[in-house]
């Protein structure tokens, strides 16, 4: 572990020990409360359902077939997703606070709450979480990905892979783009350094959110091309299927 990321997290440790405050509101919590969120957070969060897409694991608010709109016009490269909840204003503050707040204890918090939508996925090999380029790991002291990739490892088994997926490019924010200039912006931004741990292996990619899917996407294509048998995707948060291709 790197120096500055496990400061920050014994800092948080301290700071912030785990199940006396809620991470959602702040308000004090008992021992044995889920996540460490208070009632109200935990009633607040809209959690997975049978009626997920299938296939990139999208809430859809209505859904004849078993994939949604999206996915029947546009399968993702990725062969199945999950997301653990919807995104809404209290998962929004859990990631922001996870990646940009300095957080990194929340990864914890965030492991919990996928257990579910990752045993939902089958069985894998290996998890690899989705890299930040190193100009935002420096800023931020630590990947969340990584973060939540350890803690999930912890809790399923499932070994994690660093350092074999690697953002070379220091892509524009996502936030603003379209679909297609989202696709354009993440395009050859990643790379595997050694095909060998990939090929013939069920793969099981981590991230915190999931949007227009082009960042899973981009991933899966190149861990396919390095052999990967099969590329799942488990995040924290996606949004209601109201984005347009």
């Amino acid at each position: 572990m790197r120096y500055k990321e496990k400061i920050l997290r014994l800092a948080g440790e301290v700071l912030f020990p785990e199940n006396i405050y809620c991470v959602g509101c702040g308000k004090p919590v008992k021992k044995n409360e889920s996540y460490s969120l208070c009632e109200g957070c935990r009633e607040a969060l809209i959690y997975s359902r049978p009626d997920n897409c299938v296939r990139c694991g999208r809430f859809v608010r209505k859904r004849e077939t078993v994939f949604c709109e999206h996915c029947g016009a546009r399968p993702p490269r990725y062969d199945r997703a999950a997301a653990a909840v919807v995104y809404n204003d209290l998962s929004r503050k859990i990631i922001y606070d996870l990646k940009y707040g300095g957080k990194g204890y929340l990864a914890k918090n965030a492991a919990e709450l996928m257990k579910s939508c990752v045993e939902n996925l089958g069985e894998h090999d290996i998890m690899i979480p989705v890299p930040v380029h190193k100009n935002k790991r420096k800023t931020r002291g630590f990947c969340q990905t990584t973060l939540i990739s350890e803690n999930l490892s912890k809790i399923t088994g499932i070994p994690v892979l660093k350092g074999i997926l690697i953002r070379s490019k220091d892509t524009l924010p996502m936030s603003g783009l379209g679909p297609e200039e989202r696709r354009n912006n993440i395009k050859d931004a990643f790379y595997v350094t050694d095909t060998s741990r990939i090929s013939g292996r069920k793969v099981l990619l981590i991230d915190d959110l999931l949007t227009t899917g082009s960042t899973a996407e981009e991933c899966a294509r190149v861990l396919k091309e390095s052999g990967a048998s099969r590329v799942s995707l488990a995040v924290l948060a996606s949004p209601y299927d109201n984005y347009k291709n």
